[in-house]
C-alpha cells in the first residue's frame, strides 16, 4: 500500500516506466489538480498536463512518480473525456506500482 505525501514533488531524473489508461477526471478525482496544465501555466512542447507525485512504501521509502501525456497536439486531447494512455515516469518501475495501487477504481491498461 502507497501513500501520498507530496502532489508538487522535485521528478528532476525520472523517465518513462509504464502506462495508464485513465480520463483525465478520474485521475483529477485521485492524484487533484495537475502540477503543470499548459492552459494556465504556459504552452509546452512536449508536455501539456502532469502530476508531478512523492509516495511512500510501507518500508518507508519515498517513490516519485509522474503523470504525463507527451508530444500531443493540444492540451485537450488527454482531457478530451475518453480514456488516454498516460505515461508513467519515475525513477524505477516502482512508480508505476504505486500509481496503479493509489489510483486502483482508475481504469488502467
Amino acid at each position: 500500500m502507497y501513500k501520498i505525501i507530496d502532489t508538487e514533488a522535485n521528478v528532476n531524473g525520472t523517465h518513462l516506466q509504464g502506462h495508464i489508461s485513465a480520463t483525465y477526471d478520474a485521475l483529477v478525482e485521485r492524484f487533484g489538480e495537475p502540477a503543470y496544465d499548459s492552459v494556465k501555466d504556459g504552452l509546452s512542447d512536449k508536455i501539456h498536463t502532469e502530476w508531478t507525485l512523492e509516495f511512500e512504501n510501507e518500508e518507508g521509502d519515498w517513490i516519485v512518480a509522474t503523470i504525463y501525456d507527451w508530444k500531443e497536439d493540444s492540451p485537450y486531447t488527454s482531457r478530451s473525456g475518453a480514456p488516454y494512455n498516460w505515461h508513467i515516469g519515475g525513477k524505477s518501475y516502482e512508480a508505476v506500482e504505486a500509481v496503479y495501487d493509489y489510483a486502483k477504481e482508475v481504469e488502467h491498461a
